[in-house]
């Protein structure tokens, strides 16, 4: 096994072989982490919209629309990092001319430290049920 190791280095075509494969290590792993970082904000940006949608089509139900889809928001994202208002998570609704709006903004951190802020908003009329 030695043996092959040596004769592997003595070969200047195996020598230059590997630095190249060296060379495009890192180049591969910002791939990778590219590939992650777009995964991720894709991910959160569709919970993020399905919890401001999920928000509103509860709120229309009820009688105080505002704070229910509030609620609905926070009871959507259980089991998320951070899914709680005030900690990365800001819900604003309001209602006018009889819509429901909600806006879900929730922050998170990608791979290299870099903070993102997502943001979905929905707005569906009150006494409709979708």
């Amino acid at each position: 096994m030695i043996k092959m190791i040596r004769r592997f280095l003595k070969d200047k075509r195996a020598a230059s072989q590997l630095i190249s494969s060296a060379a495009l290590i890192p180049i591969l792993l910002l791939i990778m982490a590219s590939i992650v970082n777009i995964s991720v904000v894709s991910n959160m940006q569709t919970l993020v919209n399905e919890a401001a949608f999920e928000g509103a089509r509860i709120g229309i139900k009820s009688d105080t629309p505002e704070q229910t889809a509030q609620m609905a928001v926070v009871n959507f994202g259980n089991g998320i990092t951070g899914w709680k208002i005030g900690d990365r998570l800001s819900v604003s609704t309001s209602v006018k001319n009889d819509m429901l709006t909600v806006e879900v903004k929730y922050t998170f951190t990608l791979l290299g430290g870099q903070q993102k802020i997502l943001a979905g908003k929905s707005s569906l009329k009150l006494g409709d049920a979708p």
